[in-house]
């Protein structure tokens, strides 16, 4: 697994290791901490400190560790940093997706990738996305999945390696390794009742690490039976920010007074980012298990993991 020391990589090597599986994890330590996975009560899980654009180590770490699946979640994230450096995010996120895939039919063992790609791959609408809708994304994050998705169309078209492409939504709960809307929210409410924020009337839907884990894991089986399956990974229910705050601020007893942050408001900012996760539900047989505002008290308890936060 690729970035599996980073936010979704910690819960999804919990989740993995609960099923039973061997896991090796490798991560640039750039963004996240082996301490995501102790937070987690992981153990027994192989780290490698490997940069993902680096394809003779990845082949060579592949070759030796022989997996028949493999997960790749290494990504710059953050949307502020891919916009205030687009050329290493597209040098991590494409052309690290490339230097996996290589490595993986080098590797003569490889049976599955599952690829976290995101709802940020779609055309703006104020309607729930579903897998058939138009691609057209709007910002450099959301470009850089659409070319990791080609890519990983195109391997499997070349090599008859399963692929499973998991669209994920706003992901939240404890342990992030990027100050996102929630955890800044949280944190900033733990110091006092003032915030300062961004435009609170965009809507999105958010969902749990922990159910995240859970579907890309079931993708991973389900694709190789597919050969090539994209699907949508979310809780189907858009959310505005207003409410993420009054939920957080209700949960932490606080009288909340907002402040509007120019330099938080994104000059391209969809209003609408919500899932349609049937195909989820059918193929996958997989829904997600923890609500909103279940999920909201679990962050509070560790807003952020360790590793580099970025302001």
């Amino acid at each position: 697994m690729t970035g599996g020391c980073g936010f979704i990589g910690a819960h999804l090597c919990a989740h993995l290791v609960q099923r039973g599986e061997d896991i090796v994890v490798v991560d640039d330590l750039s963004v996240g901490s082996p301490g995501n996975l102790e937070a987690l009560d992981v153990a027994a899980v192989d780290v490698q400190t490997v940069d993902i654009r680096d394809v003779e180590s990845l082949t060579r770490l592949l070759r030796k560790s022989r997996p028949e699946k493999v997960i790749h979640l290494a990504a710059v994230h953050f949307i502020p940093l891919c916009e205030s450096d687009p050329v290493n995010a597209i040098r991590t996120n494409v052309e690290g997706t490339q230097a996996l895939l290589q490595a993986c039919t080098a590797a003569g063992s490889v049976q599955s990738v599952v690829l976290a790609s995101s709802g940020a791959v779609y055309r703006p609408d104020t309607t729930a996305h579903q897998e058939t809708d138009e691609l057209g994304p709007t910002d450099t994050y959301g470009h850089t999945k659409l070319w990791a998705e080609q890519l990983s169309q195109l391997f499997h078209a070349k090599t008859g390696i399963a692929v499973g492409i998991a669209r994920i939504f706003n992901t939240f709960g404890p342990g992030e390794t990027n100050p996102h809307f929630i955890p800044s929210v949280i944190l900033q409410l733990m110091e006092g009742s003032t915030i300062r924020v961004g435009n609170l009337t965009t809507r999105r839907d958010y969902i749990y690490a922990g159910d995240v884990a859970s579907a890309i894991a079931r993708l991973g089986d389900v694709c190789l039976e597919r050969g090539l399956l994209t699907c949508n990974v979310g809780r189907e229910e858009a959310v505005e920010g207003s409410r993420i705050v009054e939920l957080i601020g209700s949960a932490l007893g606080r009288d909340v007074k907002i402040e509007v942050d120019r330099q938080r408001v994104r000059a391209d900012d969809r209003p609408v980012l919500a899932s349609n996760c049937r195909l989820a539900h059918s193929e996958l047989d997989w829904h997600p298990q923890t609500g909103l505002e279940e999920g909201l008290e679990a962050a509070l308890e560790r807003p952020l993991g360790k590793g580099v936060a970025l302001a």
